[in-house]
């Protein structure tokens, strides 16, 4: 019934359209203009005005599946990207959106653009200007989230919605630093990383504070006593949340 209901609305558009032209045309048929034509002139005359006539439907019909679109299926794509600029892509073809409408989880990987596209999205997700809620997440376990994770997104069919993520944990790099023979805690050693700088406590842990202009998944950390071997641990990831340990050794007389 839904298909005869819709091609029914669908031919009284093209009717519609058929009499606007035909109207237009009145003042040429009252005034007889066949009467003064030849066959050739009458019949091209006749072949403009059908071909017109066969524009003006496909054009209504066109125009009616455009604007009746509100009970089909639509797309929608979320871009996902870092804190820094849109044009920061985080984790292609590896990180998981899930799109979240009341009851319902659809999830999507994240394309080579940056994408997470979702297709054939239900009719109903599009009514009334429905809310969602999104989430990132890293199949292999990285503590990737949404920077504002509480939010929900206006969904509308086919158009983009922003998504910014980060990797969490690179705020901070706390750890303890101990003597390489006796195992004991050292304290008064200074601990740097690009951005940052700590003294280890009578119990040899440091805490570092790292500003988000020098926030990395990975810092190179040094650490300096006097008596000691001066250390270096390129590459320590700052994401695992790890307690990291050092090891000096004392100089050699």
């Amino acid at each position: 019934m839904d298909f005869l209901n819709n091609w029914g609305m669908i031919a009284g558009l093209a009717g519609i359209g058929m009499t606007v032209f035909l109207i237009l045309f009145r003042s040429i048929i009252q005034l007889k203009i066949f009467s003064k034509l030849n066959t050739k002139q009458s019949f091209r005359l006749i072949v403009l005005i059908t071909s017109m006539i066969f524009t003006i439907s496909i054009f209504s019909i066109v125009m009616y599946s455009i604007n009746n679109t509100d009970d089909s299926p639509g797309d929608i794509t979320v871009v996902v990207h870092g804190k820094k600029s849109k044009n920061q892509k985080v984790l292609p073809n590896r990180g998981i959106v899930t799109l979240v409408y009341r009851d319902v989880l659809i999830n999507e990987t994240i394309n080579s653009k940056g994408e997470a596209i979702f297709k054939q999205i239900p009719a109903d997700f599009f009514k009334n200007e429905a809310k969602v809620e999104i989430r990132f997440e890293d199949p292999k376990g990285e503590p990737y989230a949404a920077v504002y994770p509480d939010s929900v997104y206006t969904i509308q069919r086919n158009k983009y919605i922003p998504l910014v993520v980060e990797l969490k944990g690179l705020d901070t790099l706390e750890g303890i630093v101990k003597d390489f023979e006796t195992g004991k805690p050292i304290d008064n050693v200074a601990i740097r990383v690009r951005g940052a700088n700590a003294i280890t406590n009578e119990f040899g842990e440091f805490v570092l504070t790292i500003p988000e202009e020098h926030q990395e998944p990975y810092k190179n950390v040094r650490a300096l006593k006097e008596g000691y071997e001066p250390y270096t641990q390129n590459e320590v990831p700052l994401q695992t949340n790890q307690e990291m340990i050092v090891m000096l050794q004392k100089i050699k007389q």
